[in-house]
């Protein structure tokens, strides 16, 4: 019969190793040939640390065991939580999938039930909201079986996640207040989970348009939260508040939050969060009429973008930054990012951000003069709002379509453009309005708007 220290020894001639590159710092060669001779036991952590480097899954070298310690299933269960945490999400996959495996073999309820939590957080980590929704299902269940609230509590707010992924917002919010309430169990508290659940929760209650209640999550995260010692978490709380003051039209406060958000972000160099929160700055300033300032933010957002390799995020800046430079008018420079936002929106699958591009490239056309090819660009980029629900967007395309019709004459065109903005414009949440006011005055559509129903009413054409 195969025994342990053969397996060890087996394994490790397999990869090419003496028996003091195996011990390497921590463990003599004297350890390792105890092992491989079956003259001694390895320790838990020993084990699982063998297996890492001799890359094997720990169950190889029990094989034929008919106990496996709670110490082993804990000790995967860390390596799983510190593969998922560094992002390495194929490692945290092995390492959660053995635990269940192991936990299965020795009937240890508990322990199955963290691996079917670690493997949903492991496809949530991965983006794979649908692959990760069944592994939480499961996790729900068996935390409650098991009578194991901190089970329960994480897998309740991994669907919620999962809700809010696919838009879901009003049972990401119901999920999120569930698992809150699950958390009063807790013999002991987990202020981070606590402050994590307020932060999402926040940002759903947020996007249904409830604004009260979302600044009051976003109190609850901030106060559980420690600036010092978890920068991260604090600056995401900030940017989601000066999200709210910006909405509201708290220029001011929404400045001083970004600002402060973009402080944290930098001490803990949280890339995509400080592109995050500098585009939002960008977006402040440009709605405030700083053009220049908000230039600024726009091209470090940008550099970050890219740096990250985060092609749906630089397809984002890339059409801020074209909006950027219409206002400015720099027509020139608005075309290129439009056109680059265009291209690099088609090539990863980013329709919206494809919608918003040909919106700033029909504007610039018609700046310029070429009103065939800015209706052409317009046109198409009203049929892609109005199929994904981009309201905002389609207001601002029927405005516009409607200002370049009456521009050539066709009044009773340009007015069923125009009626198509107001019928648009009805379905346009209390959140959004500041967003259509912004495409707005980026077109100068409100003053084109007036004129143009000045000038129908006085027109025989237009009746």
């Amino acid at each position: 019969m195969s025994t342990l220290g053969k397996r060890i020894k087996r394994a490790r001639q397999a990869v090419g190793l003496t028996q003091e590159e195996l011990g390497g710092p921590e463990l003599t060669k004297g350890f390792i040939s105890s092992l491989e001779h079956d003259r001694t036991r390895p320790s838990a952590a020993t084990l699982v640390r063998l297996a890492a480097r001799l890359g094997r899954r720990v169950s190889y070298f029990l094989n034929g065991e008919s106990v496996v310690s709670e110490k082993v299933l804990a000790l995967l269960e860390n390596q799983g939580q510190g593969e998922l945490a560094r992002g390495e999400y194929n490692s945290a996959r092995d390492a959660f999938g053995e635990l269940a495996e192991l936990a299965t073999a020795c009937r240890s309820e508990v322990m199955k039930a963290r691996a079917e939590l670690g493997l949903g957080e492991t496809e949530l980590g991965a983006g794979r909201h649908c692959e990760a929704r069944p592994y939480f299902d499961n996790a729900l269940k068996a935390g409650r079986m098991t009578k194991d609230p901190l089970t329960e509590c994480r897998a309740l707010y991994g669907l919620g996640l999962v809700e809010y992924h696919q838009s879901d917002f009003l049972q990401a919010v119901t999920l999120h207040e569930e698992a809150l309430v699950v958390l009063t169990r807790l013999r002991e508290p987990e202020t981070l989970l606590e402050g994590e659940i307020h932060l999402y929760l926040g940002t759903a209650l947020m996007r249904l348009g409830r604004m009260e209640e979302a600044v009051w999550a976003f109190t609850r995260a901030r106060d559980l939260f420690s600036e010092p010692a978890q920068p991260q978490w604090a600056g995401q709380v900030l940017t989601a508040l000066g999200e709210i003051s910006a909405k509201n039209g708290d220029w001011k406060g929404a400045l001083e939050l970004y600002e402060r958000a973009l402080v944290l972000f930098r001490q803990c160099d949280e890339g995509s969060a400080a592109a995050h929160v500098r585009s939002d700055l960008g977006l402040l300033l440009l709605e405030r009429g700083r053009p220049q300032e908000a230039l600024e933010h726009f091209g470090a957002a940008l550099t970050i973008r890219e740096r990250l390799k985060d092609r749906a995020g630089e397809c984002r800046v890339l059409t801020e930054l074209a909006r950027c430079y219409f206002v400015c008018g720099d027509l020139v420079r608005a075309e290129e990012y439009a056109n680059r936002a265009s291209v690099s929106s088609r090539e990863i699958g980013q329709p919206e951000a494809e919608t918003r591009a040909r919106i700033v490239l029909g504007m610039v056309a018609a700046d310029a003069g070429n009103i065939e090819e800015a209706e052409r660009e317009i046109l198409a980029a009203q049929q892609q709002s109005r199929m994904l629900g981009m309201i905002p967007d389609l207001v601002a395309t029927c405005c516009e379509l409607g200002w370049l019709a009456k521009w050539r004459g066709r009044y009773k065109e340009a007015e069923a453009n125009y009626e198509q903005a107001y019928e648009a414009l009805k379905a346009v949440k209390p959140n959004d309005t500041v967003a259509v006011l912004h495409l707005a005055d980026l077109a100068g559509l409100r003053a084109k708007f007036a004129r143009a129903q000045d000038e129908r009413h006085h027109s025989p054409q237009g009746g």
